[in-house]
């Protein structure tokens, strides 16, 4: 091709380009990735979760109010002619019916009349609601009443359970492995076989500790963590544990070297993977004890010698989030039989409770949209690599928006003790109170 056909073959080239471009804009399709503007049809958002062997939970039924214009939310503003609608559940099969009815002062929160039924493992339910509400854009100013009829179904997962055990890192059995041995004592003990066993046996000493013995590991695993093996002990739920500040390495099962104090604890679960969507991991904490200034956090502050911020290092209430997965991760090992929750995690002392909730497909698709996920990694999405996910938020109401969907929850409860680095709960509120004042 000589250069005169080229420049015209590339002139071609780029007019076609561009009127395809032109023409996928201009189409109303998935492709169109221009945001929509102007007004958006008025709907109401629907949010409940149906917890397997537990009461039917509050149903939300929530108007979406502008911002902007001087427009202030009042939750305790209603915007549904209660006596004109109705709300209910149904479960399949044998029809049990349940009722809702609005509550006290909260607009938007609808509780069920029937307290003492139990959400049933397996089952299916289908939310029918007939709901009258102002739709008026100038709410609560303007008038604009419409009947909206609402449906959506969900199936309840028929299994899910955490191990009764969980597999610890053998730093977090003992107070002085928590924070490493002497470098002098390890690097002693590696190599004299005799110093290693009286090292081994002085743990178990301390007065009010356990030996380590007393906690299932050998001397064998006690040589392979000197090595710097990650070495992996099941301890049962309600066991007391270390946090651990190791900054040592240690190699992990894929001989990645990491710090220690970022060792996993691992979790095994027991699904259902024909219903499996994901898993929501909640931490609830002691609010009376002390919150631990992590190794990680210290590391980087001391690095630019700053100071921790006890306002922003203080959490409401006693509840956080730890992580929400899907039903895969591209890099994880062993996942979704085994969740590896690393040290860094848990944070408090105290009696720390972990609350998993397995989720059916349809309430993970709701999140990952949710959060305009493009890419598998990133909150629990998936691993670390870069296929591209559907950024639309998903919705299995008709006729609204937001979720209708089931779970079942199990949970696992341990005792966190750390040997240094914390700060009171107490005093961390005390600091943000005084931040609030004028």
């Amino acid at each position: 091709m000589n250069a005169k056909n080229k420049n015209d073959f590339s002139n071609l080239a780029t007019a076609v380009s561009a009127l395809a471009m032109l023409t996928l804009a201009a189409c109303n399709g998935p492709w169109n990735m221009q945001a929509e503007t102007g007004p958006q049809p008025a709907k109401l958002w629907v949010s409940m979760l149906l917890v397997a062997d537990r009461p039917m939970d509050t149903l939300w039924l929530e108007r979406p109010v502008s911002l902007y214009g001087g427009h202030v939310r009042d939750s305790s503003l209603a915007y549904v002619d209660a006596p004109a609608s109705e709300v209910t559940v149904t479960e399949s099969g044998p029809g049990t019916q349940i009722r809702f009815r609005p509550a006290a002062g909260r607009a938007a929160a609808w509780v069920p009349e029937d307290t003492a039924y139990r959400v049933k493992r397996g089952a299916e339910y289908a939310l029918a609601a007939t709901v009258r509400w102002n739709a008026s854009p100038d709410f609560p100013a303007g008038s604009d009443f419409r009947v909206e009829t609402l449906t959506a179904k969900a199936r309840v997962p028929a299994s899910y359970a955490l191990d009764t055990t969980v597999r610890v890192p053998v730093e977090s059995l003992h107070p002085a492995l928590s924070t490493g041995l002497p470098a002098a004592t390890a690097e002693r003990a590696r190599t004299d076989a005799a110093y290693r066993k009286t090292v081994y046996d002085s743990l178990g000493t301390l007065p009010g500790i356990r030996s380590l013995a007393d906690r299932g590991v050998g001397e064998d695993d006690f040589a392979a963590y000197l090595e710097g093996e990650a070495v992996f002990i099941p301890i049962r739920a309600g066991d007391t544990l270390y946090y651990i500040f190791d900054a040592a390495p240690s190699r992990d099962y894929s001989g990645t070297t990491t710090h220690r104090y970022s060792l996993p604890w691992l979790f095994g679960q027991k699904i259902d993977k024909g219903d499996f969507g994901g898993v929501i991991l909640s931490q609830h904490f002691d609010s009376a004890r002390a919150r631990i200034y992590d190794p990680l956090q210290k590391g980087i502050d001391d690095a630019f010698q700053g100071d921790l911020d006890s306002v922003a290092f203080y959490q409401h209430g006693s509840v956080r989030t730890m992580i929400t997965a899907g039903s895969y991760f591209s890099d994880l090992k062993g996942y979704p039989d085994t969740l590896r929750l690393t040290n860094l995690l848990w944070g408090y002392t105290g009696r720390n409770v972990m609350y998993a909730y397995s989720v059916d497909p349809l309430y993970y698709e709701y999140y990952k949209g949710l959060i305009q996920s493009g890419t598998e990694g990133g909150s629990g999405l998936g691993g670390g690599s870069s296929r591209p996910q559907n950024i639309l938020r998903y919705s299995n109401i008709s006729n609204g928006d937001g979720y209708f969907s089931a779970a079942i929850v199990d949970s696992f409860a341990v005792n966190i003790r750390a040997v240094r680095d914390t700060i009171p709960v107490s005093a961390l509120r005390d600091a943000w109170l005084r931040d609030q004042e004028p």
